[in-house]
């Protein structure tokens, strides 16, 4: 019995004596964690200073026709704030994206102070109603009016039919100049009835049904019928099932 008493006795004190040790070396891991500590938060400090690491570079990439690179790096410099580390650049990408005749862009961060800027202008295909146009997609921008090229065809129709007139655009445009015709506007009413308007002068009515059948009809009847007296024809009325009506132009004589 004594012996287990001086047994455990002894255990004890090389428990104290253990734990006497660790004490010194816990209190020295501890302080190495607060001095990491502040060392961390001051180095993110210094990283995150605009004034340790700021941008001094705008490399702005792009094939341009309505932009320009230099008006393109102003956008980009007035939109990028802070230094290497902590530029915004999802911020700096949505003011590019602002600027009417961009598509899409990419911004990136090149080591050790240059903002690189890709951006993808908009091409566009057709005016849409007064100030606006359309791109390939039918997607709506509108720049400044005085932007806005003065060749591109016209569409004129409900809001939300961009999609639909593009579409038939591009099929209306493959026939026609195919017999040598180009198209300056194109309408859709309310109900639905597509009117196209030629750059000879002259107009198509199409109407509602059947829009793609009665412009090839049209087509392989032009060059029997039509093309000799085209420059006197105003009004070629398509609505018909199997064959259309003309409408000459008024000579100078009716005309009084």
């Amino acid at each position: 019995m004594r012996k287990s008493a001086v047994m455990l006795k002894k255990h004890r004190i090389r428990a104290i004596e253990v734990s006497r040790r660790r004490h010194p070396l816990l209190l020295i891991i501890g302080v190495l964690a607060f001095l990491m500590f502040l060392y961390t938060g001051f180095l993110a400090q210094q990283l995150f200073d605009p004034m340790t690491f700021p941008i001094k570079k705008i490399a702005v990439d792009g094939e341009f026709h309505h932009l320009t690179a230099k008006h393109m790096q102003t956008v980009v410099s007035n939109a990028v704030h802070g230094g290497f580390f902590d530029v915004d650049v999802t911020s700096v990408r949505a003011h590019i994206l602002d600027e009417p005749w961009v598509s899409d862009a990419t911004v990136r961060r090149v080591w050790p102070d240059m903002i690189r800027v890709s951006i993808r202008e908009q091409v566009a295909v057709a005016r849409w109603g007064e100030y606006a146009l359309l791109n390939p997609v039918a997607d709506i921008f509108v720049p400044e009016p005085s932007a806005i090229p003065d060749d591109l065809v016209a569409f004129n129709g409900p809001i939300g039919t961009e999609e639909e007139m593009l579409q038939r655009f591009f099929f209306m445009r493959k026939i026609l100049h195919s017999i040598g015709l180009h198209v300056e506007t194109i309408r859709l009413s309310e109900r639905r009835a597509w009117v196209v308007e030629l750059e000879s002068g002259a107009t198509l009515m199409i109407g509602r049904h059947a829009i793609d059948e009665r412009l090839v009809r049209f087509s392989r009847a032009f060059e029997h019928v039509l093309k000799d007296n085209w420059s006197q024809i105003a009004l070629v009325d398509l609505r018909y099932t199997n064959g259309f009506a003309i409408r000459e132009k008024m000579s100078e004589i009716d005309n009084g």
